[in-house]
């Protein structure tokens, strides 16, 4: 599976490449944050913040069509109002991992020919 849905992401860009670039500086210079507010959340079994973050985190990586990253982030997000931490702990291990893959793929540019006129 693509880490990110590069032709989606193109379209969500409007062909602007200098917007994904813009986009995914957000998405980096925020991370340390997502991932204390959903750690937090987990340690306060906090449904209702776990919800809420896991929901924020998914919205950022959705705007970047990181499509496994997003259904990843929605499981955990369902969680929350079920107060299921054990499966939530069980899934926010893989989070990173992933992340850390959509960033490569993301510093690698294999995806500029999608944004290409």
């Amino acid at each position: 599976m693509a880490t990110i849905n590069v032709e989606k992401a193109a379209r969500l860009m409007g062909g602007d490449s200098e917007l994904f670039d813009e986009l995914f500086q957000l998405i980096e210079s925020g991370l340390a944050e997502k991932y204390r507010n959903i750690e937090a959340a987990l340690t306060a079994e906090s449904g209702e913040d776990l919800e809420m973050y896991a929901h924020q985190f998914k919205g950022a990586m959705r705007n970047v069509a990181a499509d496994d990253v997003c259904a990843l982030l929605e499981k955990l997000e369902r969680c929350g109002p079920q107060n299921d931490f054990v499966q939530a702990r069980q899934l926010y291990p893989q989070v990173h991992p992933l992340i850390e893959e959509v960033l490569a793929f993301y510093r690698s540019r294999a995806w500029v020919p999608a944004f290409a006129p």
